[in-house]
């Protein structure tokens, strides 16, 4: 008890930092940038579409790599669902596809979706990666569509259920001051982030019901696409005490996502040459920061969730200031 105790304490005074690569499964192209980042740079977890075109070639490359931390992106907005369509009518297209992130959206916000229909589709994603040999350390989703607290209450009750510990907390709370110069368009992404943020509080309470363990912090979402190595050097200079999770979305821009829904084309080999860079391993430790991952924090006690009690900064505060 006393070492659980210290452990948390520990966690809390330091700075812990999990990079965690979406999109695993994506294309052969994302797998092998990923697995780059992971090998020459900072990626320390990643996690697997299990409805994705490139899935096996995923778990083929995990095996190479048993020391990637390995979760599961949950989908159900893009591609094909693993159930049958039939027991989640809710969530597809007359065509049998899942029907995109702005129908789900509406139909959440009409709250046409029954929760059974999610966890079916999650059990069903989850299993696939346990039947394939891997056995996923957290969850998190494609589009962040559990910052609804209805898929979060599903997406935690399957974790629970399936023993995954850890979960995404989807609300940016740790973006460097000064984001704006480093890329443009920052206004859609800001008023899509304070949506999500609106959300953040009901998505709280869902997930505490079912004990779910997140990071403290969370980054990434405002500079997808435009995280540059002077962006992230920024990141990581602004981390805060505690466990950070930074989002990235490395990869090569292959034939097959040239021709994929995504609109991160080429802007995954900008995020490659970032996080992939084998100088940032040296420069974290003269900063004094832990690069860590879901399957080594799996092992330590809980920290608690402190996201409430340091909630997103409102805007035009300096927390997230885009000048």
């Amino acid at each position: 008890m006393q070492a659980a105790v210290l452990w948390t304490l520990q966690a809390k005074a330091m700075r812990h930092l999990i990079v965690s690569a979406d999109d695993f499964g994506y294309t052969q192209g994302v797998n092998r940038g990923i697995l780059h980042a992971y090998r020459q740079g900072i990626v320390s977890s990643t996690s697997l579409l299990a409805n994705g075109a490139a899935f096996e070639d995923a778990v083929a490359l995990s095996r190479q790599e048993p020391g990637l931390d390995v979760g599961c992106h949950l989908n159900f907005v893009e591609g094909n669902p693993l159930s049958p369509t039939n027991q989640i009518s809710h969530l597809v297209s007359p065509q049998g596809r899942f029907a995109g992130a702005a129908r789900l959206a509406r139909r959440l916000l009409l709250g046409s979706i029954p929760a059974a229909e999610l966890e079916r589709e999650a059990r069903a994603q989850i299993e696939r990666l346990l039947q394939a040999g891997v056995r996923p350390t957290h969850l998190d989703t494609h589009k962040h569509t559990h910052a609804h607290p209805r898929v979060a209450s599903a997406v935690a009750r399957v974790a629970r259920e399936f023993d995954i510990l850890w979960i995404r907390r989807p609300f940016e709370n740790a973006a460097p001051p000064g984001i704006g110069r480093f890329g443009e368009r920052f206004g859609l992404r800001r008023i899509a982030m304070g949506f999500l943020n609106r959300l953040a509080p009901a998505f709280e309470r869902s997930t505490a019901a079912q004990q779910a363990r997140m990071p403290d912090h969370f980054t990434g979402f405002l500079l997808t696409g435009r995280l540059t190595r002077a962006a992230l050097v920024a990141t990581l200079t602004a981390l805060q005490p505690g466990i950070t999770e930074l989002m990235c979305h490395p990869g090569y821009c292959d034939r097959e996502l040239e021709r994929s829904p995504t609109h991160l084309k080429r802007e995954r080999e900008t995020e490659l040459a970032a996080v992939a860079d084998s100088g940032l391993r040296s420069q974290l430790a003269e900063q004094g920061i832990v690069l860590t991952s879901f399957r080594d924090l799996a092992e330590k006690p809980a920290t608690g969730n402190s996201w409430l009690a340091n909630p997103f900064p409102a805007a035009g505060t300096s927390g997230w200031s885009l000048t």
